[in-house]
């Protein structure tokens, strides 16, 4: 019998799997074993052993996901569209066939929660960092932009300039990209918007992902929603954009590490560049009380008079300084901005909210 301080910790784990399967019922698949998870003791205690911050369901169904991946004879794959390649609807109840291959692989799927952490990779987000760019350069519109990511993963989003991306009926990007992302715009109107000229790109991150490395390719696979139409493919896309584009994603901490990467990119890049550093659900993992390091940071980088901007777009109430508690939906992006210009900081802003994979997004 677990001890009580466990069993309450399971319980809390079980609880985070109803609210998934209440936030996302559009998923047949993801809110069905969210759902069976949150009443099974067996199955869900394999996420106990999860890194701090990464007890999620999302942890646990790219464990799946990733199993399924490497083994696409396993029986649950025919409920899975990037094994099958449709999206067809399966007829059945998945969850009797997916315990069971839980069950018969506890121990591979606890070590890889164990070890591994849910990484950001959803293309689509391009829909607002590319609203967010063309909101951080609105008053430095002609000084070229060096892009610095942090929790870039394998940097796909660095690549924003690079895929087409149709927000409303304006088409931001290349048009002619094999990388096609879109959302709704929400507005009563068209909202001028321009991607500024990337002149230098890099990325910091704990665990990332070199392109050549096949299984870390597939774990990055594994943590997208297999039947969200499109998603797969569009991320399958954007690798080849990235090999053909190859960034440099430093290995460190996205607190501590941040001065010395971002002092690097602005050495790359040309003088008078406008530094922007852009967070997407990767300061929600840093603990609340070590956020506000990223903006002591970047005043800091600021202080010679080099223009940055901090553009984030993370949950409601994460990011210190941005006036976002009137955003009380739990399940909405809050797209928000720190600017420092001449050495100065301006009012932290909110310009909008969004859909955390970018399917609309809503000026402010």
């Amino acid at each position: 019998m677990p001890a009580y301080g466990d069993a309450v910790a399971l319980r809390d784990v079980q609880e985070h799997f109803r609210q998934f399967a209440d936030a996302y019922p559009e998923l047949s698949l993801y809110s069905r074993l969210a759902r069976a998870v949150a009443d099974d003791d067996e199955t869900a205690s394999l996420l106990m052993d999860a890194a701090p911050g990464q007890r999620r369901p999302v942890l646990w169904l790219a464990a799946l996901h990733d199993l399924v991946l490497r083994e696409p004879d396993l029986p649950i794959a025919r409920w899975y569209p990037s094994v099958t390649g449709s999206h067809e609807r399966v007829e059945g109840d998945p969850w009797p066939k997916v315990r069971r291959t839980v069950l018969d692989h506890a121990d591979e799927l606890g070590e890889v929660m164990r070890t591994r952490s849910t990484q950001t990779n959803e293309v689509n987000r391009s829909v607002y960092v590319a609203a967010l760019l063309s909101a951080a350069a609105a008053d430095l519109s002609r000084t070229p932009v060096v892009l610095l990511e942090l929790g870039a993963s394998a940097g796909l989003l660095l690549q924003v300039d690079r895929y087409r991306t149709d927000i409303g009926d304006t088409t931001l990007g290349d048009p002619d990209s094999a990388v096609h992302c879109r959302g709704q715009l929400r507005a009563p109107a068209a909202v001028p918007m321009t991607v500024p000229r990337i002149a230098g790109r890099a990325g910091l991150d704990r665990s990332p992902v070199d392109l050549a490395d096949q299984d870390r390719v597939r774990w990055l696979e594994a943590c997208l929603w297999p039947e969200v139409e499109g998603r797969v493919e569009r991320f399958r896309a954007a690798v080849r954009v990235a090999r053909e584009h190859p960034v440099d994603v430093v290995r460190g901490d996205i607190v501590d590490d941040l001065p010395a990467v971002a002092e690097q990119a602005l050495a790359s890049a040309f003088a008078g560049a406008h530094l922007v550093v852009l967070t997407s659900w990767a300061l929600t993992y840093v603990e609340p009380h070590r956020r506000v390091e990223v903006a002591a940071s970047l005043e800091s980088v600021a202080a010679d008079g080099v223009p940055v901007t901090w553009a984030t777009a993370e949950p409601p109430g994460c990011v210190p300084g941005i006036p976002d508690e009137h955003v009380r939906d739990g399940g909405v992006t809050s797209l928000g901005l720190r600017r420092w210009r001449g050495g100065h900081e301006a009012s932290p802003a909110l310009v909008g909210t969004a859909h955390p994979h970018g399917a609309w997004i809503a000026p402010a």
